[in-house]
């Protein structure tokens, strides 16, 4: 496995939320909260690629329409709310090494929130 020498931004938003339904998608001046750390992440000189994971197809649809490309539809397994964010991080990670894909050696972790 080669690991690039680059940064990307890992911006995870499950659909789940207890507290506060469906809080990813919430607006925020007439976005919604998820499409702030895209647009960051795609302006922000240094990050090579922007993933966007989430077991939302809904979620994903709307980070593309924001411009996100690259995506991460993950199992309902690690989208409890007992999963943590290092099991999404790993699970991303094992995926894209069993497809033989390129994986950075940094990561900037953006919350949608």
């Amino acid at each position: 496995m080669k690991f690039e020498n680059e940064f990307w931004a890992f911006i995870p938003a499950r659909s789940g939320s207890k507290g506060l339904k469906n809080k990813n998608i919430k607006k925020l001046n007439g976005h919604p909260l998820l499409s702030y750390s895209i647009k960051i992440a795609l302006k922000t000189r240094g990050i090579k690629k922007v993933i966007f994971s989430s077991d939302s197809k809904k979620y994903i649809t709307i980070a593309k329409k924001y411009g996100c490309k690259h995506f991460h539809l993950r199992s309902k397994k690690i989208s409890t709310d007992n999963a943590s964010e290092y099991d999404v991080f790993r699970d991303y990670i094992n995926k894209q090494i069993k497809l033989k894909k390129k994986v950075a050696k940094y990561f900037v972790h953006l919350r949608p929130t």
